[in-house]
């Protein structure tokens, strides 16, 4: 095996180095927002550098603290507030950086992938196919949500790992068999990183036997029942550790996540295929792409349409996977990343954008197949319509990954834009008001808090408590009290200042303000 990189395949890591950089440059000038504020800006934990052996050593995951069971990502941000304390532009190139390692680490499967099946002496082409492909994983709408949100990088994290052990296991050479057992000891490290960073590393070691039985299988299999074996074992560990470790009661997650679907079995057949179908659609269709997805946004997907478009997909899909196992590894990777995410269990977000930052990686493996393929390579006049309709698709990809930047730089922004695309958003609706708030226009905040209490989530406490501070501020002191005093009715323990900091990681100065709009003697906790 060479222990070099070719010419062309250098070109192709430069080529993309700067099309990623370039085109998410942008959010560096971005602030925090969603997740980040609560995450980075208001979460003292990481900015304390004592916390960080806390992290690395994973005893994090014992605590009752914000992603305890993603001890990796939580140490990657700490890493960022040494250097950036607050800055939100370090954390902004973190994550460029990190969405540019995958990149690189994408093309240099698809390159493999490629050379399995029929190795050409022709190095420039397969190259260059798997160049055409990786742009769409570079530069897709889809992945602006990871790539320009610091908190989502746990997706970055998940995806950086988990593919480091897939192309580390990929370079085994079983004539020499040299240095296999550090091989195998990194590979195994890496997976538990994966996992480390979010849920979806936990597809990784069923990665790693996929690609043995698709591609390695003749081959003498010590080495790969050991990664396998190995790999899955310390995933496991981290998984068993992750729920016996989990701190019960906890003050961070007041509220358990349920079945969108009310059960597994009713999500499963009812909700699950009409996510997917969106899935595929905004793949295929990314112009309504939103932070927060609802009821309201699959509404055009009706469970027979949602069962017909699956099927329409999977069908050609398998057919091709028959003929061409590198397709049937490709379709493996993404529904073996995706799953995690599935609502097998309940989550907050039944569905994200990120969900699909990983399983997009083994998507664009099925357009480079079909590039380097003998049908195309035929004749240079099918090479040259190839590169023109990839060139074309991306020339129309990028404006929408641009407006998507823009819809990520800011609180007032992002959540507009949410409240555009899915008017019933309750992030949105809570979450405007006060980033309107901060951003000094009290009267817009007004307006958007007045326009939500008409709404079902008028019994929303902190509704009531946004409502109350910026009433404070626009000087209406007896209109502020009783929109206080009603945040109060609706949750009598909303007049402990210490814990609301604690749960909501909110603005202190705003806990401050509101406890003194408060009646003198607060309503008793129940």
């Amino acid at each position: 095996m060479k222990n070099y990189p070719s010419l062309p395949t250098l070109l192709s890591l430069a080529g993309l180095s700067i099309v990623v950089l370039s085109l998410f440059s942008c959010s560096l000038a971005s602030g925090f927002v969603y997740d980040s504020v609560a995450e980075i800006k208001n979460w003292s934990f990481i900015h304390d550098p004592g916390n960080l052996l806390t992290a690395l050593s994973f005893r994090i995951m014992g605590m009752d603290v914000i992603d305890f069971n993603r001890p990796v990502a939580v140490t990657s941000l700490m890493f960022d507030s040494l250097l950036w304390g607050r800055n939100p532009f370090g954390y902004h190139l973190t994550n460029i950086l990190l969405h540019l390692l995958v990149t690189c680490l994408v093309f240099l499967l698809i390159r493999h992938i490629l050379a399995l099946r029929n190795p050409s002496p022709d190095q420039i082409w397969p190259s260059f196919a798997a160049f055409l492909a990786t742009l769409f994983f570079a530069i897709h709408p889809i992945v602006t949500e990871v790539v320009c949100e610091p908190t989502y990088r746990k997706d970055l994290l998940a995806a950086a790992f988990g593919l480091g052990a897939l192309l580390l296991a990929a370079r085994h050479d079983p004539e020499t068999r040299h240095g296999d057992l550090a091989r195998i000891f990194l590979c195994a490290l890496l997976c538990l990183l994966s996992i480390g960073s979010k849920e979806p590393g936990v597809a990784f070691p069923a990665i790693l036997f996929l690609y043995w039985l698709l591609f390695r299988r003749t081959e003498p299999g010590a080495f790969w029942a050991w990664t396998i074996a190995v790999c899955t074992a310390a995933t496991t560990i981290f998984l068993i550790a992750r729920f016996l470790l989990a701190h019960h009661p906890s003050e961070i997650v007041i509220h358990e996540p349920s079945y969108p679907g009310g059960s597994l079995v009713q999500t499963l057949l009812f909700i699950q295929p009409r996510l997917l179908a969106f899935y595929g659609f905004n793949l295929l269709w990314p112009l309504y792409l939103c932070a927060d997805y609802s009821a309201y946004s699959i509404r055009f997907f009706p469970l027979p349409l949602s069962l017909f478009l699956i099927a329409l997909i999977v069908a050609p899909l398998a057919w091709w996977a028959r003929k061409d196992s590198r397709v049937l590894f490709g379709m493996g990777f993404a529904l073996a990343t995706l799953l995690p995410t599935c609502n097998l269990v309940p989550m907050f977000h039944p569905a994200a954008d990120r969900y699909l930052y990983i399983p997009l990686a083994g998507l664009v493996l099925l357009p480079a197949i079909a590039l380097n393929s003998q049908w195309v390579t035929a004749t240079s006049s099918r090479r040259w319509a190839a590169v023109a309709l990839v060139l074309v698709l991306v020339a129309l990809l990028i404006p929408v990954t641009l407006q998507r930047e823009r819809a990520w730089s800011s609180a007032v922004a992002l959540w507009q834009d949410t409240l555009d695309r899915n008017p019933r958003s309750f992030p949105a609706r809570v979450n405007l008001p006060d980033a309107l708030l901060e951003a000094g226009r009290l009267n817009e905040a007004k307006a958007q808090s007045e326009s939500t209490l008409q709404t079902p989530y008028a019994d929303y406490p902190f509704v009531w408590f946004d409502y109350a501070i910026i009433l404070n501020r626009l000087g209406d002191q007896k209109a502020s009290r009783q929109a206080a005093k009603r945040a109060l009715e609706l949750k009598p323990d909303i007049a402990d200042a210490e814990k609301m900091i604690r749960t909501l990681q909110c603005e202190p100065d705003q806990e401050e303000e509101f406890i003194r709009l408060l009646p003198a003697t607060p309503t008793p906790k129940p």
